[in-house]
């Protein structure tokens, strides 16, 4: 009968060492420096999408001191996830002069009973920015050289986040632009109406320096195509003189430079596919008057650029070199005696 009893008794020993032992080890003070991240974020912004708080996540190092139970469990919190840190809903600059103190304040690390010594940075700086979301007006962008009618864009409004700082520098009423890819106007067949996605965005006149989000971030552009035009860049333009036939061995003019590199030009697409096979060339054409000669001027401006094909037909083109159409050519005329 003595055996159980024994056995009882052994157990119980155990049991009450461990707990004993359990109790010293919670019971143990410690000191630990940890390595973490600090998370900022708006108290009264659950969402996440009303402020934006720049720097964070911040690194940082905490010394903590306290019972090893709560050191180790603080450990495990600050190696899984920053600690979030609360702020009032203030615009601007705010200025943590006791950064200590506010992480001793947060809930998770107050429950867990540990005292914070210290933290590296002991201060920190953060920019609280709040934004304001605007209704806005969809229209289309389409490039000039496309000729279109009956253009429609769905969604009709969409929302515009801004920093609540320059809300008041966008245009009233606001509007954003669908942006048509060129490259999906190139594939289109004239005479049909079509439907192709547009990337929304602020127009030129209201571009900002600060992050914008536009939601939906595309449309839908619906529109029929009238004609289609291309764009090119020709790597050499040869310049040439238009005169009167009677100046004709009156007057020797002689071009500074008889070529121009790099011109942008907009035409059908076969008359860009003859150009870039080499079938046709594009010329820019200066017209000379007698007058011009008489006064032997020494630059004249591109009168027009055109295609010229191997039939020796010609037709006027868009063009344009260092986003000018009309260059100004240098020159120099002598009379012939």
């Amino acid at each position: 009968m003595k055996g159980p009893r024994q056995f009882g008794t052994i157990v119980l020993v155990t049991v009450v060492t461990i707990l004993i032992w359990l109790l010293a080890a919670a019971k143990t003070r410690e000191t630990e420096t940890i390595a973490g991240r600090l998370d900022f974020t708006v108290a009264s912004d659950s969402s996440g999408e009303r402020y934006d708080v720049s720097p964070s996540p911040i690194p940082m190092t905490l010394t903590i001191e306290g019972p090893a139970l709560a050191v180790r469990n603080t450990r495990d919190l600050l190696n899984t996830s920053p600690l979030h840190i609360p702020l009032p809903a203030e615009h601007g600059r705010q200025e943590i002069a006791n950064l200590a103190k506010v992480i001793q304040d947060v809930e998770d690390i107050r429950d867990l009973g540990v005292s914070v010594v210290s933290v590296d940075p002991a201060r920190i700086t953060v920019d609280i920015t709040e934004f304001v979301t605007l209704t806005a007006v969809t229209r289309a962008d389409i490039q000039a050289a496309s000729t279109v009618q009956d253009v429609s864009v769905a969604p009709k409004d969409v929302q515009v986040t801004v920093p609540r700082s320059i809300a008041h520098q966008l245009p009233d009423p606001l509007v954003v632009e669908a942006m048509v890819d060129p490259r999906d106007i190139a594939r289109l067949e004239p005479g049909v109406l079509h439907t192709v996605d547009g990337t929304l965005r602020l127009p030129d006149s209201a571009q900002l320096s600060v992050p914008v989000t536009i939601e939906p971030a595309s449309a839908r552009v619906s529109f029929q195509l009238l004609a289609r035009q291309r764009r090119a860049t020709v790597p050499r333009v040869r310049i040439q003189i238009i005169s009167s036939p009677q100046d004709f061995g009156t007057y020797q003019v002689t071009l500074t430079e008889p070529l121009l590199s790099d011109v942008d030009i907009e035409a059908s697409p076969d008359d860009i596919s003859e150009v870039e096979a080499g079938r046709a060339q594009i010329i820019a054409l200066v017209h000379l008057t007698t007058n011009d000669k008489e006064r032997s001027v020494e630059k004249k401006a591109v009168s027009f650029f055109a295609i010229v094909r191997p039939d020796g037909t010609a037709t006027p083109v868009l063009g344009h070199w260092q986003d000018n159409p009309h260059p100004e050519i240098a020159l120099t005329i002598t009379r012939v005696e």
